[in-house]
């Protein structure tokens, strides 16, 4: 009876040995498992370029590419890309192999919607380790329509993996001009057709003459505003305009004062041009004058 006792003793103490020892080992292969399985990046930047060209003039067309760094087991992609209409026209795009399973994709006006999935059963996904260069994961081609300034801006960027999770990823802004970063200035002189004194009723011409006293063909908005004495605006207008290196060009707004308070009332002149890093105040009389420039006139 003690030896049978002895022996069941034994037996359970075998028993806890084989079952600690296979928990061990099922630990073990989980660990290399996941120690050898590649998590998916903290640091996943997805990029749009940035173009500075003046050589691509309107009617030109370009081509530029989105990029993704760091990730491992990329299964799949979407994201909007949205940009100034006036100055650009998307055309097509197209991804890169593996991503050749395409979700439902749009060019809108001023945006493009991309989505794009790793093809099944090629269930492996794309590595992009830190080390290595960025990944193409779309490109788009644009005509240009007009001088300028246009962001190119990511939004709504969402990058999913293979092991079934899902990031939204670090974004780098990109823009376009055709405008260069340096030998652009345009200036502007302010006028109002009546001498300071205007019948209630009548119409108020507020006139810009602005010359573009750089070395390139650029974008510039003229803007009108009449505002009161107590700083409300009462009427805007404005004008878009491409000027040429020397041109001079005079650009009026007439405001009818038909039912307006008779009084004093002002015209603020401003003036904005395009360069490779957006739009920029340009100045009163010259490089360095005022970049507002008001006249009075009265209602009477």
């Amino acid at each position: 009876m003690e030896r049978c006792s002895g022996l069941k003793r034994v037996n359970r103490v075998r028993g806890k040995i084989v079952k600690t020892a296979t928990f061990a080992l099922l630990v073990s292969i989980l660990a290399s498992v996941f120690a050898t399985a590649p998590a998916f990046a903290q640091n996943t930047t997805v990029a749009a370029p940035t173009i500075i060209d003046p050589t691509l003039t309107p009617g030109y067309s370009f081509t530029i590419a989105i990029t993704v760094h760091d990730v491992m087991g990329m299964l799949g992609y979407a994201f909007r890309l949205s940009y100034d209409p006036s100055v650009l026209q998307a055309t097509s795009f197209a991804t890169n192999d593996p991503f050749t399973e395409a979700w439902p994709s749009i060019i809108g006006d001023g945006y493009v919607d991309v989505s794009y999935s790793y093809p099944i059963p090629e269930y492996f996904g794309q590595d992009v380790p830190a080390e290595a260069e960025p990944y193409t994961m779309a490109t788009i081609t644009f005509t240009v329509l007009d001088y300028g300034f246009s962001p190119l801006s990511m939004s709504n960027v969402v990058v999913t993996n293979v092991f079934g999770g899902w990031t939204y990823p670090m974004l780098t802004q990109g823009w376009f001009s055709n405008v260069p970063a340096t030998g652009v200035a345009v200036a502007f002189n302010a006028y109002l057709l009546s001498s300071r004194k205007l019948s209630a009723g009548g119409i108020e011409t507020a006139t810009e003459q602005i010359e573009n006293i750089g070395m390139w063909t650029t974008k510039a908005i003229v803007r009108f505003a009449v505002v009161d004495l107590g700083g409300a605006v009462v009427a805007m207008a404005e004008q878009k305009v491409t000027i040429t290196p020397g041109q001079v060009l005079r650009l009026s707004a007439d405001f009818d004062t038909t039912g307006w308070e008779l009084g004093d009332y002002r015209v603020r002149f401003t003036l904005e041009y395009a360069t490779a890093y957006g739009w920029v105040l340009g100045a009163h009389g010259g490089l360095n004058g005022q970049t507002v420039k008001y006249k009075t006139f009265t209602l009477e």
